[in-house]
């Protein structure tokens, strides 16, 4: 039985695609309008299925993936193969399973189950960043979200393997929204602190199940944004030497929006039986554009449009066309200018900005009407009305 729960908490949530300031703030909304246009479209020769993930600004390359991360093609501006690789499940540097891609240092890094994070340079290892405790994983990190700053090195925190995780008690809930989400790795001392929580203003520590939520964030200066995936709104840390202090919450007026429903803590066994039934809105990403923050979301469908879809038997393309990807724009100081401003309808969502300032996003062959001979990124630019 608790083995089912948690396959089904990974296969809903990843298929669904208190310091300075401790009050949550509505974020002041401004009517603007935005487009986000096709500026050029690169063809890369490779004929299969593969998303961007994400973007090395320093050797201006694009690392592209399959959606469990084990293959991928590392792509030049111009869409030219400069390396293609897969990983070996056997052997001394053996990856069984990739539970996360993308650039640390211009390195492809991969998070391994349990040999922390493997670094590789034209498909070859090249170093470790190793995690030293024992840890355990239950899903996929859409965004690897490891970076370097001065002498620490930051990553997604992983559960300790003494974590008891027993996802019919509310009691493990309780516990797991108050684990840090942020933690820091000194890897001379090898130590890590946890250096980012929840701040106590956010309703996932409301003492009720919210399910899986899975981290996503971007750091752009001394700001560091935070998504939980699930909610319509992302919390802001300022850095202060190696720590982030808590600074607000910001709401995302998100007209449509799909909110997944909480249960009590004596009846969390019942949460992943209602959250099935419909997909709820997903906060996906942050990126910086200008002057300007872009929110990346998914409304969601509803437990009707859901039931009238019926089951997916086309790999989940019916459920995305319904579902597709919507930019939310915020100013510097996160007033929110737009709201539903719309990518291509065939774009994916992992999305990235490149030296030029441009979005780049790639396109998702079954959405689309036409068939290319190969992969196609959309670069995209944000323009003002």
């Amino acid at each position: 039985m608790k083995r089912s729960i948690i396959q089904l908490a990974i296969s809903t949530l990843v298929g669904c695609n208190l310091f300075s300031c401790s009050k949550s703030t509505e974020s002041n909304s401004v009517s603007k309008s935005f487009t986000l246009e096709i500026t050029d479209s690169v063809q890369i020769d490779y004929l299969g299925e593969m998303m961007l993930i994400d973007y090395d600004p320093d050797s201006d390359k694009y690392l592209l993936t399959t959606d469990v991360y084990y293959e991928y093609l590392e792509v030049n501006d111009m869409g030219e193969i400069l390396n293609h690789n897969e990983f070996n499940p056997e052997g001394i540097d053996a990856v069984e399973t990739s539970l996360g891609l993308g650039y640390v240092d211009g390195k492809v890094t991969v998070l391994t189950q349990t040999g922390g994070y493997y670094q590789f340079v034209d498909s070859s290892k090249v170093g470790e960043i190793p995690i030293p405790y024992s840890y355990q994983i239950f899903m996929f990190y859409p965004k690897l979200g490891v970076f370097r700053d001065k002498d620490k090195t930051y990553f997604p925190s992983l559960w300790p393997e003494t974590f008891a995780v027993n996802m019919e008690e509310g009691d493990f809930y309780k516990k797991l929204y108050r684990l840090p989400v942020l933690s820091s790795l000194d890897e001379t001392h090898q130590d890590t602190m946890g250096v980012v929580r929840l701040p106590e203003t956010s309703p996932l520590l409301d003492d009720q199940v919210h399910g899986f939520p899975i981290p996503v964030y971007t750091k752009t200066g001394n700001a560091l944004l935070l998504s939980m995936w699930l909610e319509p709104r992302f919390y802001v840390y300022r850095q202060s030497g190696d720590k982030f202090e808590y600074e607000r919450t910001v709401e995302v007026d998100i007209p449509g929006w799909v909110h997944y429903d909480p249960v009590p803590m004596d009846k969390a066994e019942q949460f992943f039986e209602g959250f099935s039934k419909k997909l709820s809105g997903n906060l996906t990403n942050f990126l910086k554009v200008g002057d300007n923050y872009v929110v990346v979301y998914n409304k969601g469908l509803s437990e009707e449009q859901v039931s009238a879809l019926g089951q997916p038997n086309d790999g989940g393309l019916s459920r995305r066309k319904k579902n597709p990807n919507y930019a939310a724009i915020f100013d510097q100081d996160f007033n929110q200018l737009a709201t539903d401003v719309p990518f291509p309808s065939t774009s994916n969502y992992p999305m990235v900005v490149n030296n030029e300032g441009e979005l780049v996003v790639s396109k998702v062959a079954g959405l689309s009407e036409t068939e290319d001979d190969g992969i196609i990124l959309y670069k995209l630019k944000l323009t003002e009305k």
